[in-house]
């Protein structure tokens, strides 16, 4: 469920609202890279939903797509693999629901770290419902993701996959090795993201600062 949870999720990581040097509030184009507290602009005039609804989202990749899957779907939004694996690296933050993993558990796959599975087994002994981190830092942004995904730590199949296929082993080798890189490349994706056009049938508008 990737792409488009990163399309209308990805806010989280973006703070469009700040304060004038008068006091005012003002929604303006800043984004805020909490990770290095650093701040670049985007361009005005973006449109916003005008709601919030379940079924605008159906088209969410599934969790058990494995990198040629990925690779086409973000290849339909413009994105290299290169780029898919980039923004993948928004799994740093978060968790997972064990419904969204379990059938890994019942036939173990075979990508799946033997120690690691047992762990994932354990979580979701409490139910579907259970969350298991997608990595040891589920609320930091950091590259630990990588790693977990090298050890064959990764939790949803969606993410084992970028690092068993030939396709895309290396990008992720190359992030988990160099978490400065990682940050470079998922900002840069970011921002192709961001300007993505006509993502949605929903009805948008622009939201002007007043």
């Amino acid at each position: 469920m990737l792409f488009m949870k990163l399309l209308f999720t990805f806010i989280g990581f973006i703070i469009l609202t700040f304060f004038n040097k008068d006091g005012t509030k003002s929604r303006l184009p800043n984004i805020y890279y909490a990770w290095r507290n650093e701040q670049a602009d985007i361009p005005k005039g973006r449109k916003d939903g005008t709601r919030s609804k379940i079924e605008d989202t159906m088209n969410l990749s599934s969790p058990n797509f494995n990198a040629s899957h990925l690779i086409k779907m973000f290849g339909q939004h413009g994105f290299s693999a290169q780029e898919m694996v980039a923004l993948s690296g928004d799994h740093t933050i978060g968790v997972a629901r064990c419904s969204s993993f379990k059938n890994r558990l019942t036939k173990v796959d075979s990508n799946l770290n033997s120690e690691f599975a047992k762990t994932l087994s354990r979580t979701c002994s409490d139910g579907n419902n259970a969350e298991h981190p997608f990595d040891e830092t589920r609320n930091d942004f950091d590259n630990l993701y990588f790693d977990a995904l090298v050890s064959s730590n990764g939790v949803l199949t969606s993410d084992q996959t970028l690092f068993t296929s030939p396709r895309t082993r290396n990008f992720v080798n190359s992030y988990a090795q160099n978490q400065a890189l990682f940050f470079l490349d998922f900002q840069q994706a970011k921002m192709s993201l961001l300007d993505i056009k006509e993502v949605t049938r929903v009805k948008l508008e622009i939201t002007a600062a007043k």
